[in-house]
């Protein structure tokens, strides 16, 4: 019998290139300046705040003679991004000191970050054998021991200004605590910008990525509100399994593709072992599965599409105030469609005519 060729996705090489391009310049012109300096007011922009350079400030803010008082940092040289928080600047510390690999983690994405192999886990308990933290203090990003101790210099950060229940900058970054008139907390958070192309594209939009949820992570956590609701975090996880299960099901569909997927889930094994994180080995094979399969069904075809959905992940990463939840909701919405196109299918396909048996007139 022939067999159907599939058929090769109708996205052409020239409309996935324009819609690149577009993209490319939202985000230049709306995102980045976002998540620059997500979250923080225009006062707070330029508020001088505690452990300032007067490099930070520009090459004019300060002249022989002049004060720093009221003085402006520039802001072309560093972004402040800040969250409120509905708690008291002294429970927000107790979770600010705790951050690190050794500790309870980075309150971001560990399914992100695990699959480097970092081995890290978000605390959710405030542990008093963790409160101490001093000037010099190295604060490791991750483990210390990997690949023989050769990382530890340029995995760990040290803590360069700390005064209890105000800053501290050396976790990850320089984290200010401002208390408000109604006893909670505006938590600010103050880099200086790194100029260049790769930081542009590649660093700007990662470290909002990871700092975005850190400061949401923190927030839940001084508040003692979870930022996704447990039923809908259950949906998420269930969406992710299922996009699991159906790639896996899709190479087992043909016998010559069981090879590809199975070193898919190969690779894998090393992050779920080093790290323990399930979740981050699933977000790995997804990602190198998909990739791998979109090319033995389509082959050269499925790069232009493919183009489009490795620009549609980092738009739900950048956007989501929670991306696992994202991407599992998406999952669990996809499989509904999934399910009914199977469905509609087999109830519009007209009944199968069983042949007379022989010998009946």
């Amino acid at each position: 019998m022939h067999r159907r060729r599939p058929s090769t996705p109708s996205v052409g090489p020239g409309v996935a290139v324009a819609v690149l391009l577009v993209l490319l310049g939202i985000y230049d012109v709306l995102l980045r300046p976002w998540l620059l300096d997500w979250g923080s007011t225009a006062a707070e922009r330029v508020m001088v705040l505690p452990g300032d350079r007067e490099e930070d400030f520009g090459p004019n803010a300060w002249q022989p003679g002049t004060q720093r008082t009221g003085a402006s940092p520039d802001p072309g040289l560093r972004f402040t991004r800040a969250i409120s928080i509905d708690a008291p600047p002294e429970a927000v510390w107790a979770w600010l000191v705790q951050i690190g690999q050794d500790r309870a983690g980075f309150y971001s994405y560990t399914w992100l970050e695990n699959l480097t192999g970092a081995d890290i886990h978000n605390g959710d308990a405030v542990r008093p054998e963790w409160q101490a933290r001093a000037v010099g203090d190295r604060v490791p990003m991750y483990p210390p021991g990997a690949f023989g101790g050769r990382l530890r210099d340029a995995t760990q950060v040290t803590i360069a200004l700390l005064e209890p229940r105000r800053v501290i900058d050396g976790v990850t970054g320089r984290f200010v605590l401002l208390p408000t008139a109604d006893g909670g907390t505006r938590l600010l958070l103050r880099e200086p910008l790194h100029p260049g192309l790769a930081s542009w594209l590649v660093g700007d939009p990662m470290h909002f990525v990871m700092e975005q949820r850190q400061l949401r992570g923190i927030k839940e956590r001084a508040e003692g509100r979870p930022l996704v609701p447990p039923a809908l975090g259950a949906l998420a996880r269930l969406g992710w399994l299922t996009a699991g299960a159906a790639l896996v099901g899709a190479f087992l569909s043909r016998r010559r593709w069981i090879v590809w997927g199975g070193a898919c889930a190969l690779l894998m094994i090393p992050v779920l072992v080093t790290t323990g994180d399930a979740d981050a080995a699933l977000a790995g094979f997804l990602a190198l599965g998909t990739s791998v399969l979109g090319f033995l069904r389509f082959g050269r075809g499925w790069l232009a599409p493919y183009a489009l959905v490795a620009a549609g992940v980092p738009l739900v990463l950048l956007l989501a105030p929670d991306a696992y939840a994202a991407f599992g909701l998406l999952f669990a919405l996809g499989g509904v469609v999934l399910a009914g196109r199977w469905a509609l299918g087999h109830a519009a396909a007209p009944p199968a005519v069983r042949p007379a048996p022989r010998g009946v007139d």
